[in-house]
C-alpha cells in the first residue's frame, strides 16, 4: 500500500483522535497512528502542562500525543517527527500557534526522562484521568489490579478468531504462514492469530472461513445450547459477534435485535461473507426494548416468550480498554450512572419477554461491579422467580503469561509471542426464569 505524507496521516488521526467508530473510515497506518497515540495522551498531557503557560486546544495536544508514540518507537528520526508534526499544525493553525507547537516538540524531544514519568505518575501508568483509576480501584479486587493495568498497558491486543467450519483449519494455516503468521489454539472454540495482522487481506477471511472475536465474547457458546424449536433473542445483538457463534454452531430460531438500525448493517454484511457455513440464518429486527409499544412488538415475535435472550448490555466498556485506549478518556461518572440505571431497566424489560423456564445470559465488556455482579445482585433482590445458574462470572483481561497460567494452555511460544496472547475483561450471568409463586 503506498501511503501519503505523514504530516496528513498525523492530521487524520488528530482529528478523529477519540470519535468512537472512526476505525472504518482510516487507513490501516491512521489507524495504527491514532491508537499508539491515544496510549500516550496521559503523558503528554503531562508534558504540556510542564511547558506550556497556558492550556493549548485539544486537538493540539492530540498531535504531540502522536509524535511522543512515534518517537518512543523509533520508526522515524526525531527531526522528521517535528517537521512532520509542524507542517501537520501549519495546515490548521495560525503562524502563532505553529511557533508554540514547535516549541514544546522540540521540548518533548529534548527531555531525557520522558518515558521515566510513567513510573512515578499513576495516571500516565494506566493512561487514564484521575476518576477513571479510583473508579477501577473501588470497583476491581485489589489482587486483580496487576493483571488489568498490563493487560492495559499492551501495545498489542490479542487477534483472537473464532473458525467457522473447522475442516479449514490447515487452509487458515497456509494462508498465514504465507504472510509469516501462525494460530495458536487457546480455547475449545477459539484461536489466536501471533502476531496480531490485517485479517480482512487472507483468503480464509474472505472465503467467510474465519470471524474475529475475542475469547472472552466465545464464551457465549459454553452458555448456550438451544433445541432447533426454540427461540433465542440476541436484544442488543450488533454488530453481530455473539448472533453468528451461534448462528455458525446452533440450530434454532434465532432472532438478532439493535435498536440500531446503522450498527444492525454490519451484522447483515457480515452474515453475508459467512452465509454458506451457517447452520442458522437470523431474523434481523430492530426495535428498542425500553419502549413498551416495541418491546411488545418483540413478543409477537414469538408470542409465547423466548427460551433464551442474551443481553449484551451497553457498558462502560472498560474490559476492553486496552483495544480501545480512547474508552477512559471518552466516559464521565454521569455517563457510567446512566448505563448503569440502563442495564437495569435491560433486565427488566428481558424479564417480560422471557417464557417461563427460559433462560436470561446478562453480560457486559466490563469489569466494573456495578455493571456486572452488583447489577445482577440487586435483580436478584427485586425478582423472587429467578434461579441463578452457574457462569463464568467476572473475566479480567489477561496477556501473556498470565493467560497461560489462568487457562492452563499449552504453551509453545517464545516470550515476545506470548505478548500478543489473552482476552478481553468480560462478565457473565445465567439467570432462569421460574413461575411466579
Amino acid at each position: 500500500m503506498k501511503y501519503g505524507p505523514l504530516w496528513q496521516d498525523i492530521s487524520i488521526s488528530a482529528k478523529n483522535f477519540l470519535e468512537i467508530g472512526c476505525s472504518f473510515e482510516l487507513t490501516s497506518r491512521q489507524k495504527y497512528i491514532r491508537f499508539v497515540g491515544i496510549k500516550r495522551l496521559a503523558l503528554a498531557k503531562f508534558v504540556v502542562k510542564k511547558y506550556a503557560k497556558t492550556n493549548p486546544k485539544n486537538e493540539l495536544v492530540y498531535v504531540f500525543a502522536i509524535a511522543i508514540a512515534l518517537h518512543e518507537e523509533q520508526r522515524y528520526p526525531d527531526y522528521t517527527l517535528v517537521s512532520q508534526a509542524v507542517e501537520c499544525l501549519k495546515h490548521s493553525y495560525n503562524k502563532r500557534i505553529v511557533a508554540f507547537g514547535n516549541f514544546i516538540l522540540r521540548k518533548i524531544f529534548a527531555d531525557t526522562n520522558l518515558f521515566q514519568y510513567k513510573f512515578n505518575w499513576e495516571q500516565i501508568r494506566w493512561n487514564a484521568p484521575s476518576w477513571w483509576i479510583n473508579h477501577l480501584k473501588k470497583q476491581v479486587d485489589d489482587s486483580y489490579l496487576q493483571s488489568v493495568l498490563m493487560a492495559s498497558l499492551s501495545q498489542h491486543p490479542p487477534l483472537n478468531v473464532r473458525l467457522n467450519n473447522p475442516q479449514y483449519i490447515n487452509q487458515l494455516s497456509t494462508d498465514l504462514r504465507k504472510i509469516d503468521r501462525k494460530i495458536v489454539q487457546v480455547s475449545s472454540h477459539g484461536l489466536s492469530v501471533v502476531p496480531p495482522c490485517n485479517l480482512t487481506q487472507i483468503p480464509s477471511f474472505k472465503n467467510g472461513l474465519v470471524s474475529i472475536q475475542d475469547l472472552s465474547s466465545q464464551r457465549i457458546l459454553d452458555l448456550i445450547r438451544p433445541k432447533p424449536d426454540d427461540n433465542l433473542l440476541d436484544i442488543c445483538a450488533a454488530p453481530g459477534g455473539k448472533s453468528l457463534a451461534i448462528a455458525i454452531s446452533r440450530k434454532c430460531h434465532l432472532f438478532s435485535n439493535d435498536k440500531s438500525k446503522t450498527r444492525l448493517k454490519l451484522l447483515e454484511r457480515e452474515i453475508v461473507r459467512i452465509k454458506e457455513h451457517l447452520v442458522t440464518i437470523p431474523k434481523i429486527t430492530s426495535f428498542n426494548p425500553l419502549v413498551p409499544k416495541q418491546l411488545d412488538a418483540l413478543l409477537n415475535l414469538v408470542s409465547t416468550g423466548f427460551d433464551y435472550i442474551i443481553l449484551d448490555a451497553p457498558c462502560s466498556c472498560s474490559g476492553i480498554q486496552r483495544r480501545h485506549p480512547e474508552i477512559p478518556w471518552t466516559k464521565t461518572r454521569r455517563q457510567l450512572a446512566t448505563l448503569v440505571t440502563m442495564q437495569s431497566n435491560l433486565l427488566d424489560a428481558c424479564w417480560q419477554i422471557l417464557k417461563n423456564g427460559g433462560t436470561l445470559i446478562y453480560c457486559t465488556c466490563s469489569i466494573f461491579y456495578n455493571e456486572g455482579e452488583g447489577q445482577v445482585v440487586k435483580f436478584l433482590n427485586r425478582r423472587k422467580n429467578v434461579k441463578r445458574k452457574s457462569a463464568p462470572g467476572l473475566i479480567y483481561p489477561t496477556i501473556g503469561k498470565d493467560f497461560f497460567l489462568k487457562y492452563n494452555v499449552a504453551n509453545k511460544l517464545d516470550n515476545t509471542e506470548l505478548n500478543y496472547i489473552g482476552n478481553d475483561g468480560f462478565f457473565y450471568a445465567m439467570l432462569e426464569k421460574q413461575e411466579s409463586s
